[in-house]
């Protein structure tokens, strides 16, 4: 019986302690970020910020080809397609390329413009590839040059890139799989993150003042030739992500009506409902904006320990959301004329034999839609105190 279970035992360990492939770690080359540009020739410039082995674990801020205890190296391939520019850049390390750990992608804007399949295709067909890897294109600039970039809070400079990217724009994830799943699907226009380099920076600068990078709001595409068409800005961003439903949080500041001050309420839990009519030969699409959050200043007379008042600024919160997230759709309707929130999606959902009719042409209809957009929106908290404590008791505003 004993022996039976250690001889079970041992073919267990033997089977869970094998590489699946049989090719040790130490033959390969760890990749944790890439990057895609084109050159004067339209040749593929694709590049990876390689780990260097023994040194994860030492300090080091600017990233670069030299190795000097920065932890990371970036070397760079060229060609006429991906695979070909792979070969090119395997070339250059002694060790195999390895990509199943990378984290992050970055496409340069000029190549961006010219469209992204190229990248697409090879991916979804290389089983090397980690789909989860979070996808930026790079504004005004190249991925190489980002890849070189310095990033004082990390080691490795290309995970501030997905760390940014959950704290500002409430997004957990922009991955590939994301991306490939919008492009396939009917009712949605895909959109990627955009991440802009700090020209300004001055490398004499303290390490602690340095910006070196940053998010820059978002990149809308072509649906049917996956070409960057152009951005909108992170806080249009912010709208976007409330209305898809991936926003955590966010902050809407208002002017109070009659001069009473400016207030900010900061949301932490927020959702949405979407649902559509046809009225008088016109496609309506409602949005109910939802969030609940504490107010984070108050910059006017108003005693919030007055429920009247609390009403009062929560009913100009809910105009400026409201104004602002609509404004937005007004802004993506007539400039891009794509659906990147998935209003598409939706109408399929719920009204399938009426979406078959639109389908073929539904960023057109998209176009000439009427929005309808309300806030609903609950003041839970109102800080340790009512008026702004450096008033006196006679200036507040009961």
């Amino acid at each position: 019986m004993y022996l039976k279970s250690g001889i079970i035992l041992v073919l267990i360990l033997s089977l869970t302690t094998a590489c699946w492939d049989q090719k040790e770690l130490s033959n390969r080359s760890l990749w944790i970020a890439s990057g895609f540009d084109r050159n004067e020739r339209g040749d593929i410039v694709l590049s990876g910020q390689v780990l260097i082995p023994g040194q994860q674990g030492e300090t080091g801020g600017k990233g670069g080809s030299s190795g000097k205890g920065i932890g990371n190296f970036v070397v760079s391939g060229k060609g006429e397609s991906v695979s070909q520019a792979a070969a090119d850049l395997q070339g250059s390390l002694s060790r195999e390329v390895f990509p199943s750990h990378r984290r992050v992608v970055f496409v340069g804007e000029h190549f961006a413009k010219d469209g992204i399949a190229d990248i697409l295709d090879e991916h979804s067909r290389n089983p090397k590839v980690r789909l989860r890897s979070d996808i930026f294109i790079v504004k005004g600039g190249t991925a190489l040059e980002l890849l070189k970039s310095s990033y004082p809070l990390e080691k490795i400079p290309a995970i501030g890139a997905y760390k940014e990217l959950e704290y500002t724009s409430g997004l957990k994830q922009a991955t590939l799989m994301r991306f490939l799943r919008a492009a396939s699907s009917d009712g949605v226009s895909p959109t990627l993150p955009v991440i802009s380099l700090d020209r300004n920076g001055d490398e004499n600068q303290e390490v602690t003042q340095q910006q070196i990078f940053r998010m820059n709001g978002i990149a809308i595409f072509d649906k049917e030739k996956l070409k960057l068409k152009g951005y909108i800005s992170q806080m249009e961003a912010l709208n976007v992500n409330w209305i898809t439903g991936v926003l955590n949080s966010t902050t809407v500041t208002t002017l109070v009506p009659k001069n009473q001050g400016r207030v900010s309420l900061h949301l932490s839990r927020m959702s949405r409902k979407i649902w559509s009519e046809y009225e008088r030969d016109k496609l309506v699409i409602h949005v109910k904006l939802i969030g609940k959050g504490l107010i984070r200043e108050n910059q006017g007379r108003l005693d919030l320990r007055n429920p009247a008042n609390v009403k009062l600024v929560k009913q100009a919160l809910e105009i400026e959301a409201a104004k602002r997230v609509k404004e937005t759709i007004f802004k993506i309707q007539k400039t891009f004329h794509e659906d990147i929130f998935g209003f598409g999606e939706v109408l399929h959902q719920r009204s399938p034999s009426y979406w078959r009719k639109l389908k073929n042409n539904w960023n057109f209809y998209f176009t000439e839609a009427e929005f309808d957009v309300k806030a609903d929106l609950t003041v839970t908290q109102i800080g340790l105190t009512g008026p702004a404590l450096h008033l006196q008791e006679e200036e507040t505003l009961p």
